[in-house]
């Protein structure tokens, strides 16, 4: 896939989703649903597909980067409060039910929320100015299939706090330009720097994804109890990546 579609992609689908949260009622079941599949076939697909590869390069460290991606997700985390998961974690009354994506405490977005939804979209953008990365479409696929609810959880957020539309817009505009911005960047660098940089940077994306990827999962049977719906969802995923990584 071309750089220029990869960033037209990467770009709409954010908005895209903002739109629909705006003038469309979203339903909690289906998002969730959404987020178990995104999650297994992302899951899927990174470990049967992209990281196999990533060794076979034979670049140094490349446990050390994926470990390092691993551990940076688990801080932007800390300040993003799940977005990147399709929803916040809030605190909730003892026996409530699961929890919806709601505002965060705050009449605005905290910046610093932004800015590490911003550096974990930008970290995934960068691999995909490696033709191998862009051109493999399970890949792009899985990791679109990972932004849509996270796009979603954050126009919630958004509409949920009472931000007005010019600035729900201006957020949601920031958000979506940073994965085009990390391939830009890894264009520019990685021409520079040599396979070895872009090779890292796919480590590190590696490293955030699987993280990301079997949280979900396990945030998909809240309290371990069972759902007959997201069990078969999540097997419906991880049998696409079986299929497509083969």
């Amino acid at each position: 896939m071309s750089t220029t579609a990869l960033v037209i992609l990467f770009l709409a689908l954010p908005l895209a989703a903002g739109a629909w949260v705006r003038f469309k009622t979203t339903d909690p079941v289906q998002v969730k649903l959404l987020l178990a599949f995104s999650g297994a076939f992302l899951l899927g697909v990174t470990v049967l597909h992209m990281l196999p590869e990533l060794y076979a390069r034979e670049h140094g460290d490349v446990g050390l980067w994926v470990l390092a991606g691993f551990m940076l997700q688990v801080v932007l985390e800390f300040f993003s409060r799940g977005i990147e998961h399709g929803h916040v974690h809030v605190h909730l009354p003892a026996g409530t039910a699961e929890a919806e994506p709601r505002a965060l405490g705050s009449p605005t977005l905290p910046v610093i929320t932004l800015i590490s939804l911003f550096v974990h979209s930008f970290s995934e953008g960068m691999p995909f100015a490696d033709p191998r990365v862009g051109g493999d479409i399970a890949f792009v696929s899985g990791v679109l299939l990972h932004k849509l609810p996270m796009a979603i959880a954050l126009a919630t957020v958004l509409q949920r706090s009472g931000v007005g539309p010019g600035r729900s817009w201006a957020t949601l505009a920031v958000f979506a330009m940073a994965a085009p911005l990390g391939i830009l960047f890894g264009h520019a660098f990685g021409e520079s720097l040599g396979e070895a940089f872009l090779s890292g940077a796919l480590a590190v994306a590696i490293g955030m994804l699987l993280h990301i990827s079997t949280t979900i999962i396990f945030e998909s049977t809240p309290d371990h109890h069972f759902n007959a719906r997201r069990f078969i969802t999540v097997i419906l995923g991880v049998l696409l990546a079986i299929v497509t990584s083969h």
